[in-house]
């Protein structure tokens, strides 16, 4: 008897956890396919690997007297000598209307100053250099970095970086060593896929705001405000929508909250107010 009642409560005790587990499972496949965090967690994860890629080379150009150039594959294997008084500027890479995201997503200085007066000679891992200023300042360089510097009256600085190569590798299987890829906010919630259809949707049904509104003043105010009044509101709705349709299909991958309110045409739950925003982002609270 005391078997078969503990035989009894093992399978409820049984049954209890194959319902929680199975409960665990389906909610995690309901975060898992989340369409809109499968395709931030996409954008994020490319944008991020073409930053790596953009990361990998540096580039300097400067002004001022001088003579010489200069080639390093490491500061092991090093050729060259030049003698300057330059006055330049580095910058993070050769695409320069991205430079603003180095400034405001990473925090980081637009330009890096290079100024002072050098005397340098380099041969394989020898280099010896002479600065007349004690707050002379190098164009950004590591040991294990290739470089390329001339200075002919212009000078140019190109460097190949070995720690960003490794980084752009890493990033590939979600390892970060250099800590500079980009996040959204933490309480921003982004909706691309919502986006997409609700701007697909503005393109193509946004002519119905023009029936919808002569129908609708028509039924409030009478016939003569409703052919009238009530075709400039659609006519100006519907432009409305579809101009807006097409930034929001075209800007999808932003995730943005919808830019006009009711967000379809046709809605179930249709709000009587219409309004138009600005762009802006779900919030967590």
């Amino acid at each position: 008897m005391k078997s078969t009642k503990c035989l009894g409560l093992s399978m409820k005790c049984l049954v209890v956890a194959v319902a929680l587990m199975c409960c665990g499972v389906q909610a995690a496949d309901e975060e898992l396919f989340n369409l809109n965090d499968i395709i931030v967690s996409g954008e994020m994860y490319l944008w991020n690997r073409i930053s790596d890629v953009l990361d990998i080379m540096r580039g300097g150009i400067g002004g001022g007297l001088g003579i010489g150039a200069e080639v390093a594959i490491t500061e092991y294997a090093q050729l060259g000598a030049y003698v300057t008084k330059e006055r330049g500027v580095d910058f993070p890479h050769f695409l320069f209307p991205l430079w603003m995201i180095n400034y405001y997503e990473r925090d980081e200085n637009l330009f890096n100053i290079h100024e002072g007066y050098y005397a340098t000679a380099s041969f394989g891992p020898w280099r010896k250099e002479k600065e007349e200023a004690i707050d002379s300042e190098y164009f950004p360089r590591h040991k294990w970095d290739i470089r390329v510097q001339l200075a002919v009256l212009l000078h140019l600085y190109v460097n190949f970086s070995y720690e960003e190569t490794c980084d752009f590798f890493a990033g590939f299987v979600g390892w970060d060593p250099a800590e500079d890829d980009l996040s959204i906010e933490p309480d921003a919630r982004r909706r691309p896929a919502d986006q997409f259809g609700r701007g697909l949707s503005n393109i193509l049904f946004g002519v119905v705001e023009i029936p919808r509104n002569v129908f609708r003043i028509t039924e409030e105010e009478g016939d003569a405000p409703g052919f009238t009044k009530g075709l400039g509101v659609g006519v100006w709705r519907f432009l409305c929508r579809e101009l807006v349709g097409v930034v929001e299909f075209v800007t999808f991958p932003f995730g943005w909250n919808a830019i006009i309110e009711p967000e379809y045409v046709f809605q179930k739950v249709q709000d009587t107010t219409w309004r138009v925003s600005r762009p802006s982002f779900h919030r967590r609270y």
